[in-house]
Protein backbone atom coordinates (compact mmCIF):
# COMPACT_ATOMS: atom_id res chain seq x y z
CA UNK A 1 0.00 0.00 0.00
CA UNK A 2 1.36 3.19 -0.82
CA UNK A 3 1.66 6.18 1.40
CA UNK A 4 -0.90 8.18 -0.44
CA UNK A 5 -3.61 5.39 -0.27
CA UNK A 6 -2.38 5.00 3.91
CA UNK A 7 -3.05 8.96 4.59
CA UNK A 8 -6.10 8.76 2.24
CA UNK A 9 -7.43 6.11 4.40
CA UNK A 10 -6.80 7.80 7.37
CA UNK A 11 -8.13 11.07 6.68
CA UNK A 12 -11.24 9.25 5.92
CA UNK A 13 -10.97 7.05 9.18
CA UNK A 14 -10.75 10.84 10.79
CA UNK A 15 -13.19 12.57 9.19
CA UNK A 16 -15.78 9.33 10.07
CA UNK A 17 -15.06 10.00 13.73
CA UNK A 18 -15.76 13.49 13.93
CA UNK A 19 -18.74 12.71 12.75
CA UNK A 20 -19.57 10.14 15.19
CA UNK A 21 -18.26 12.59 17.62
CA UNK A 22 -20.56 15.21 16.55
CA UNK A 23 -23.71 13.15 16.70
CA UNK A 24 -22.98 11.67 19.95
CA UNK A 25 -22.34 15.61 21.02
CA UNK A 26 -25.85 16.19 18.88
CA UNK A 27 -27.55 13.24 20.62
CA UNK A 28 -26.45 13.97 24.40
CA UNK A 29 -27.61 17.65 23.55
CA UNK A 30 -31.14 16.62 23.05
CA UNK A 31 -31.09 14.51 26.09
CA UNK A 32 -29.69 17.19 28.32
CA UNK A 33 -32.38 19.59 26.92
CA UNK A 34 -35.18 17.05 27.22
CA UNK A 35 -34.29 16.93 30.85
CA UNK A 36 -34.06 20.45 31.73
CA UNK A 37 -37.44 20.89 30.10
CA UNK A 38 -38.80 18.24 32.58
CA UNK A 39 -36.74 19.22 35.67
CA UNK A 40 -38.53 23.01 35.09
CA UNK A 41 -42.70 21.29 34.29
CA UNK A 42 -41.62 19.29 37.77
CA UNK A 43 -40.28 22.33 39.41
CA UNK A 44 -43.70 24.78 38.34
CA UNK A 45 -45.48 21.87 39.44
CA UNK A 46 -43.70 21.19 42.76
CA UNK A 47 -44.42 25.36 43.29
CA UNK A 48 -48.03 25.03 42.71
CA UNK A 49 -48.12 22.34 44.85
CA UNK A 50 -46.59 24.46 47.88
CA UNK A 51 -49.03 27.46 47.06
CA UNK A 52 -52.25 24.77 47.24
CA UNK A 53 -51.01 22.43 49.74
CA UNK A 54 -52.04 24.64 52.35
CA UNK A 55 -55.22 25.87 51.20
CA UNK A 56 -55.75 22.04 51.32
CA UNK A 57 -55.95 22.56 55.09
CA UNK A 58 -57.44 25.92 55.71
CA UNK A 59 -60.80 26.48 53.41
CA UNK A 60 -60.32 29.97 54.62
CA UNK A 61 -57.40 30.22 51.58
CA UNK A 62 -59.96 29.64 48.89
CA UNK A 63 -62.88 32.04 50.43
CA UNK A 64 -60.29 34.74 50.72
CA UNK A 65 -59.29 34.33 47.47
CA UNK A 66 -62.60 34.22 46.11
CA UNK A 67 -64.27 36.81 47.83
CA UNK A 68 -61.09 38.82 47.23
CA UNK A 69 -61.03 38.55 43.39
CA UNK A 70 -64.72 38.96 43.24
CA UNK A 71 -64.62 42.51 45.05
CA UNK A 72 -61.66 43.44 46.67
CA UNK A 73 -63.33 46.11 48.83
CA UNK A 74 -66.18 43.86 50.07
CA UNK A 75 -63.67 40.94 51.24
CA UNK A 76 -62.23 41.30 54.73
CA UNK A 77 -59.19 42.61 55.52
CA UNK A 78 -58.02 39.35 56.48
CA UNK A 79 -58.98 38.10 53.71
CA UNK A 80 -57.42 40.53 51.82
CA UNK A 81 -54.43 39.83 53.54
CA UNK A 82 -54.66 35.76 52.46
CA UNK A 83 -55.85 36.63 48.57
CA UNK A 84 -52.94 39.08 48.78
CA UNK A 85 -50.11 36.48 49.23
CA UNK A 86 -51.82 33.75 47.30
CA UNK A 87 -52.09 36.23 44.10
CA UNK A 88 -48.25 37.05 44.62
CA UNK A 89 -47.05 33.91 45.05
CA UNK A 90 -49.34 33.03 41.81
CA UNK A 91 -48.44 35.61 39.60
CA UNK A 92 -44.92 35.54 40.20
CA UNK A 93 -44.84 31.16 39.60
CA UNK A 94 -46.84 31.78 36.89
CA UNK A 95 -44.35 34.72 35.23
CA UNK A 96 -41.67 32.00 35.32
CA UNK A 97 -43.83 29.99 33.65
CA UNK A 98 -44.46 32.84 31.05
CA UNK A 99 -40.46 33.34 30.85
CA UNK A 100 -39.88 29.13 31.10
CA UNK A 101 -42.64 28.98 27.94
CA UNK A 102 -41.38 32.03 25.91
CA UNK A 103 -37.36 30.52 25.90
CA UNK A 104 -38.85 27.01 24.63
CA UNK A 105 -38.35 25.03 27.94
CA UNK A 106 -41.73 25.03 28.67
CA UNK A 107 -44.27 23.34 25.97
CA UNK A 108 -46.61 25.85 25.06
CA UNK A 109 -49.22 22.97 25.64
CA UNK A 110 -48.15 22.82 28.98
CA UNK A 111 -48.16 26.87 29.71
CA UNK A 112 -51.81 27.03 27.96
CA UNK A 113 -53.89 25.92 31.26
CA UNK A 114 -51.14 28.31 33.43
CA UNK A 115 -52.51 30.62 30.99
CA UNK A 116 -56.14 30.45 31.38
CA UNK A 117 -55.87 30.22 35.04
CA UNK A 118 -53.43 33.24 35.30
CA UNK A 119 -55.96 35.44 32.77
CA UNK A 120 -58.73 34.73 34.79
CA UNK A 121 -57.25 35.90 38.34
CA UNK A 122 -56.00 38.82 36.25
CA UNK A 123 -59.32 39.66 34.53
CA UNK A 124 -61.18 39.60 37.80
CA UNK A 125 -62.57 42.72 39.30
CA UNK A 126 -60.73 42.34 42.55
CA UNK A 127 -57.67 42.21 40.91
CA UNK A 128 -57.90 44.66 38.35
CA UNK A 129 -59.36 47.38 40.60
CA UNK A 130 -56.98 46.99 43.92
CA UNK A 131 -54.94 44.47 43.76
CA UNK A 132 -52.78 44.39 40.32
CA UNK A 133 -52.90 48.32 40.17
CA UNK A 134 -50.76 48.56 43.48
CA UNK A 135 -48.64 45.36 42.75
CA UNK A 136 -47.97 45.00 39.10
CA UNK A 137 -44.70 46.93 39.75
CA UNK A 138 -43.15 44.27 41.39
CA UNK A 139 -43.15 41.86 38.16
CA UNK A 140 -40.97 42.44 35.27
CA UNK A 141 -42.71 45.21 32.61
CA UNK A 142 -42.33 42.04 29.81
CA UNK A 143 -44.89 40.26 31.82
CA UNK A 144 -47.09 43.42 32.68
CA UNK A 145 -47.36 44.11 28.84
CA UNK A 146 -48.61 40.65 27.88
CA UNK A 147 -50.99 40.50 30.51
CA UNK A 148 -52.13 43.98 29.81
CA UNK A 149 -52.65 42.48 26.46
CA UNK A 150 -54.93 39.68 27.16
CA UNK A 151 -58.82 38.70 27.72
CA UNK A 152 -60.38 36.81 29.73
CA UNK A 153 -61.19 33.42 28.93
CA UNK A 154 -64.68 32.17 28.18
CA UNK A 155 -64.32 28.88 28.49
CA UNK A 156 -63.15 28.71 32.15
CA UNK A 157 -65.56 29.60 35.67
CA UNK A 158 -64.22 32.13 38.33
CA UNK A 159 -63.88 30.91 42.07
CA UNK A 160 -67.22 31.69 42.65
CA UNK A 161 -68.32 29.17 39.80
CA UNK A 162 -66.28 26.59 41.14
CA UNK A 163 -66.23 27.31 45.29
CA UNK A 164 -70.02 28.58 45.60
CA UNK A 165 -70.98 32.27 46.81
CA UNK A 166 -69.75 33.18 49.96
CA UNK A 167 -72.01 33.75 52.80
CA UNK A 168 -70.21 36.10 55.66
CA UNK A 169 -73.15 35.61 57.77
CA UNK A 170 -73.12 32.22 58.23
CA UNK A 171 -69.24 31.74 57.99
CA UNK A 172 -68.98 29.52 54.39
Amino acid sequence: MSMQAFVAIAEIVSALSVAATLGLMVVSLRQNTNAQRAVAVDSLAAAIATINVPAIGSPVVGSAVCSATTDWWQATRDERIVAHYFLFSYFKLSENGWYQQRAKILEREQWLGWEKNLRKLYHSSGVQDAWWPNRRNAFSQQFQDYLSNTTSPGDIGSLSDVFGPVDKAAGR
